[in-house]
């Protein structure tokens, strides 16, 4: 049996402060049982993803192969965290990500660089590549030069090819973008690629009618230290609440 579940639900916000950087990351099992991680979130997420995988009845080494977008801090912080799993990135992102060029790219992990490229377990894709049975892996440059998204099934995982709702809107691409007319050419690409849309930040987009619309509006809880939280929504603003989380989340 195939499945796809959320990890981590992507956010479209930024704050006074910057970019919350808190992007999208998904599980995928084909039918033979293959378990492919695409993304793995940022430095915020490197606690507590152990924990949502298990709830999601995986596990760091139960991971047979993860998929880097791209070589930013919010999508590729934790690719380390994987003991057997083969990494996939776009020859081309590895290429930018290890260029003078990329200096210029304050999002790049950059003192990751060398780690991954000695890895053993990493792959590159040069095109696309079908890295498991049923899961593709499609070059989607824009965003940066080796972008790559997963198409699955009627789901594509898009990275920040496609960073959120708006982006399919017409009215602009979300910023940053290495090149925008590569990033246009690859959203309208990604409009005719499957019925379920998986942003790099927002929630699944499918579409009605004319219109690509979210399947549920993606939530996030602030939590405080005595116990009362601020819950964010694309749709409804901040509501207060009461009520402790635990403090990893």
């Amino acid at each position: 049996m195939t499945s796809v579940r959320e990890i981590l639900s992507g956010f479209p916000a930024r704050s006074s402060r910057g970019y919350l950087g808190w992007s999208s990351s998904f599980l995928i099992e084909n039918a033979l049982g293959k378990t492919v991680l695409f993304d793995t979130g940022g430095y915020n997420e490197r606690a507590s993803l152990p924990e949502l995988l298990e709830s999601n009845g995986s596990s760091l080494s139960a991971v047979d192969a993860v998929v880097l977008s791209h070589f930013h801090f919010d999508h590729a912080a934790n690719w380390d965290l994987f003991p057997t799993a083969r990494i996939y990135m776009h020859e081309l992102e590895m290429e930018y990500i290890a260029s003078a060029k990329s200096r210029e790219d304050i999002a790049v992990l950059r003192y990751h660089v060398e780690a991954l490229k000695a890895s053993e377990r990493l792959e590159l894709i040069k095109d696309e590549a079908e890295i498991a049975e049923g899961v593709r892996v499609l070059h989607a440059p824009g965003h940066t030069p080796g972008s790559i998204m997963v198409v699955f099934g009627e789901h594509v995982f898009c990275g920040d090819a496609l960073k959120n709702r708006w982006d399919l809107s017409g009215s602009g691409v979300s910023p940053p973008v290495w090149n925008l007319e590569e990033a246009r050419r690859t959203i309208a690409r990604i409009a005719t690629l499957g019925r379920v849309l998986h942003p790099g930040h927002d929630a699944a987009l499918t579409r009605v009618r004319e219109e690509w619309k979210p399947m549920k509006e993606p939530q996030v809880s602030i939590c405080y230290p005595d116990g009362s939280r601020v819950k964010l929504c694309p749709c409804c603003g901040t509501a207060p609440s009461s009520g402790g989380l635990p403090d990893r989340r």
